[in-house]
């Protein structure tokens, strides 16, 4: 009984200290030391020490702007081997501008390129289908100029059988008048006459002749209503089918071009080349999870602020174009100046939710801050990728 009661308030004092020791940890770890992860952590933290006074701190990423590019595979391929690649990692990549017939061609540099063979074939296809096509077209064109001469042939048939016909009713009408003088001294009436008229050989033969030109002017007429008939009909429609052939089979070709164009696969902005996994003689389908090239395009740096949904009514319009602090996430001694650019409307992923094990679904608000100098003299640079802090000031 005696060692239960000097015992008794020993538990006591050593649970007590257990509770105080938990809620110590349990702080420190709250404020992220110890070097613990802190993708779950709110991202707000209030330091007292910053040099513009104490504000709301938020983690970040410095990236560039606009962000990296990953290179896969073309558009137009669902597959493809790798022939050559003609960059490496730290290359330095330009898109340049060639003057080409009165405008400007922007062409970036090579950085790799599939196997075109089968691509290539296609072309060929297309080019070969062009030229029969084409052959095609001519053959109808000068199936009009045919016909065009042919029409004017009929045209001048037509007024010599007209003059034709004129002729020979001329011819009848002067024979039937000197017939009709002779033969009225000798017929005895008008019927008499009339008759003798009609069984005359020479008219008969002139009426006839004439008769004759009259039906031939008239065939004539036909075959050119035929011929034109015939262009409007049959020829016009061959020349827009042959053209409309040449059409599709140009766009074919065209198509077939871009996509062997697209297998030499260039850099579409100025930048360096940060990773290259692309080899000859590998690979790459739809399912490829890694780029081939990975590129970091010149110009601005920034950092991406991520702010959670409880402190976002911290970061109001009036923050914009305001200076604040970048400081590295491990070392809050190395300090950059940046400027507010952009606060979204819009809470979205983050763009590291899935760094950790467990896929991170927070929001946030993601505040773009441009940085001054992301390489100021006696510092290391702000490198893309890198993990900061930023603070927004009270």
């Amino acid at each position: 009984m005696t060692w239960m009661q000097t015992v008794r308030p020993l538990m006591f004092v050593g649970a007590g200290l257990l509770v105080v020791g938990s809620l110590l940890g349990a702080r420190l770890f709250s404020h992220g030391a110890g070097g613990g992860t802190d993708s779950t952590t709110k991202s707000p933290v209030t330091l007292p020490n910053v040099k513009d006074g104490p504000g709301m701190i938020v983690i970040g990423y410095a990236d560039s702007d606009p962000p990296p590019v990953d290179y896969k595979l073309p558009p137009t391929l669902a597959t493809g081997q790798i022939e050559q690649v003609f960059v490496k990692p730290g290359d330095e990549v330009k898109v340049r501008k060639i003057r080409l017939f009165g405008g400007t061609l922007k062409i970036g540099d090579p950085l790799y390129k599939f196997d075109s063979t089968l691509q290539e074939a296609d072309l060929r296809i297309a080019e070969n289908a062009i030229t029969t096509a084409q052959g095609k077209l001519a053959e109808a064109k000068g199936a009009i100029g045919t016909h065009s001469t042919e029409r004017e042939l009929a045209l001048l048939a037509v007024k010599n059988a007209e003059f034709k016909v004129k002729q020979s009713l001329r011819t009848w009408q002067i024979a039937e008048k000197n017939t009709r003088e002779g033969l009225s001294t000798v017929a005895t009436s008008a019927q008499d006459l009339e008759l003798r008229l009609r069984n005359d050989p020479k008219l008969f033969e002139l009426e006839s002749a004439w008769a004759i030109a009259e039906k031939e002017w008239d065939l004539k007429k036909e075959q050119l209503k035929g011929l034109e008939s015939a262009k409007k009909d049959k020829l016009e429609p061959l020349v827009a089918q042959a053209e409309s052939e040449v059409q599709r089979y140009e766009a074919q070709a065209q198509k077939a071009r871009l996509v062997v164009d697209l297998c030499m696969v260039r850099a579409k902005t100025d930048g360096i080349v940060e990773r290259v996994y692309a080899r000859p003689g590998e690979g790459m389908g739809l399912s490829t999870r890694e780029p081939a090239v990975i590129l970091v395009p010149a110009g601005p740096r920034v950092v991406r602020a991520e702010v959670e949904a409880e402190f976002a009514h911290r970061i109001g319009q009036d923050k914009l174009r305001r200076e604040v602090i970048i400081s590295d996430h491990t070392d809050a001694k190395l300090t950059y100046k940046g400027v507010v650019k952009y606060i979204p409307n819009v809470f979205l992923p983050r763009r590291n939710s899935d760094a950790g094990f467990v896929p991170n679904e927070t929001r946030v608000l993601e505040v773009v801050v441009e940085v001054a100098d992301p390489n100021p003299a006696g510092k290391p640079p702000l490198r893309v990728g890198q993990k900061v802090r930023v603070n927004f000031g009270p």
